[in-house]
């Protein structure tokens, strides 16, 4: 079991395993941490790599405003520290849209796009949801909105049977650098809006997941995405809602492995 930490760049990001690589991207507000069940069952076959966005957890938080394009960027620059030609992409909610976006400007770099619980083509009353939240927290911080997103996040009972689990979550969002917070969490809620229309560029075969009872990131938005990426299956997960790879781990895990394998197939037949 191979293990790295980076920690003398921008970028914080660790690995475990070997072979093929998967780079997973996390949400808004959160951290590499999220990852930990995907990164302990998909590194029994793969190179999996995580890392911290810009502005998120031990990767370099600079002055806002950001941009999507600073998040691509970011990914890219770890593309070429870990000298990688191509990998396969996870990312989660805001993690999501970078993938999206990545995979249009560098198409060859990517093997297959795996979108979980990620966003697509608001409406009118969902865009001004989303904003209303980050103007709260630009004027009130950070912390203002985390009770309500715990609440939105997961499942009541989910909560109660695991509040070791969601207290991390919790603990995680507290610890944001709030300008930071701040300026990433504006990007999330614009950044579909940005790259809606060019989604129709991927290529590369697309999965798209999201939860039933998900009311950010809903059904309904992934198959808008589906309809413009032309590669691409939907699997909605039924009773779960935002944080799919923390309530339904052992399920999402499966679906990736299984995923992942059907692509590797796919490609030994061209």
């Amino acid at each position: 079991m191979k293990q790295s930490l980076n920690c003398n760049c921008s970028t914080y990001y660790m690995e475990e395993g070997q072979g093929v690589p998967i780079i997973l991207i996390h949400g808004v507000g959160l951290d590499l941490n999220m990852w930990h069940k995907q990164v302990k069952s998909l590194s029994s076959q793969y190179r999996v790599i995580c890392y911290d966005m810009l502005g998120h957890g031990r990767s370099d938080c600079p002055p806002g405003p950001y941009a999507l394009e600073h998040f691509v960027k970011q990914l890219d620059d770890l593309f070429s520290l870990l000298n990688l030609s191509e990998a396969h992409l996870v990312g989660f909610s805001m993690g999501g849209l970078v993938a999206q976006a990545y995979a249009i400007s560098h198409p060859n770099k990517v093997s297959s796009l795996n979108i979980i619980s990620s966003v697509a083509k608001r409406s009118k009353e969902q865009r001004k949801g989303v904003l209303t939240r980050v103007e709260k927290v630009e004027k009130e911080g950070h912390k203002s909105t985390i009770e309500a997103a715990i609440k939105r996040w997961f499942n009541q009972t989910f909560i109660e049977e695991n509040l070791e689990v969601v207290g991390q979550i919790q603990k995680c969002l507290e610890n944001n650098q709030p300008d930071a917070y701040a300026a990433a969490y504006r990007v999330f809620a614009t950044a579909d809006e940005e790259i809606y229309e060019q989604l129709t560029q991927i290529e590369c075969q697309t999965l798209i997941v999201t939860g039933e009872l998900d009311y950010g990131s809903t059904p309904e938005m992934a198959e808008l995405m589906a309809k413009e990426i032309s590669h691409s299956e939907v699997v909605i997960f039924q009773g779960i809602r935002h944080m799919l790879p923390i309530e339904a781990p052992e399920s999402l895990n499966q679906l990736l492995l299984s995923q992942l394998s059907k692509y590797s197939e796919k490609e030994m037949t061209k």
